[in-house]
C-alpha cells in the first residue's frame, strides 16, 4: 500500500525524510505523529498546558484537513503530559475540539520531553472514509 506524505506549512518535516514524518496517509489511516505546541517554529502557550494541549489539537486539525477529512474523522489520541496534573487541560482542550462520540485517547503523565518548555505532546490517528465526490458517485 502507498504511503503518503501530509505536510501543513505550520509544521516543519525533518530533514531526512528517512527519519520520519509528521503524518502518513495509507489508505484510509492517516498517523500523525505526536505533535508539541509549536506553530511556524515557535512555542504557543509557555507555561500553559490548556493552550499548549489546543496548539497540539490545532496542528491535528490542519493535518486532517489536508488530507480530506474533519475532527469526525480521529479515532485514537495519545496524550503524553509532563505532568499529569495537566490531566484536566487536556480534558477541557478535548472538548473543545471534538463531538461526542470523541476519539478514544490514552494520558501518560510525567513525560520528559526533548525540549524543556514542552508540557504536552498529542499523536492521533484519523480514519478518512472515501465518499461519493472521491469515486465518481455511488
Amino acid at each position: 500500500m502507498t504511503r503518503q506524505r501530509i505536510s501543513i506549512a505550520s509544521v516543519s518535516e525533518p530533514e531526512d525524510g528517512r527519519v520520519g514524518s509528521q503524518c502518513l496517509k495509507v489508505g484510509e489511516q492517516l498517523y500523525i505523529s505526536g505533535q508539541i505546541a509549536f506553530s511556524n517554529g515557535e512555542l504557543v502557550g509557555a507555561g500553559d498546558p490548556l493552550e499548549q494541549c489546543r496548539q497540539c489539537f490545532r496542528n491535528i486539525e490542519a493535518y486532517v484537513a489536508e488530507a480530506g477529512g474533519t475532527l469526525d474523522d480521529v479515532v485514537s489520541l495519545n496524550i503524553f503530559l509532563n505532568d499529569i496534573r495537566y490531566r484536566e487541560a487536556a480534558i477541557v482542550a478535548r472538548s473543545e475540539f471534538f463531538s461526542d462520540p470523541g476519539p478514544g485517547a490514552t494520558v501518560v503523565g510525567g513525560v520528559d520531553f526533548a525540549f524543556e518548555t514542552l508540557l504536552v505532546e498529542i499523536s492521533a490517528i484519523a480514519h478518512i472514509s472515501k465518499n461519493c465526490s472521491d469515486c465518481g458517485g455511488c
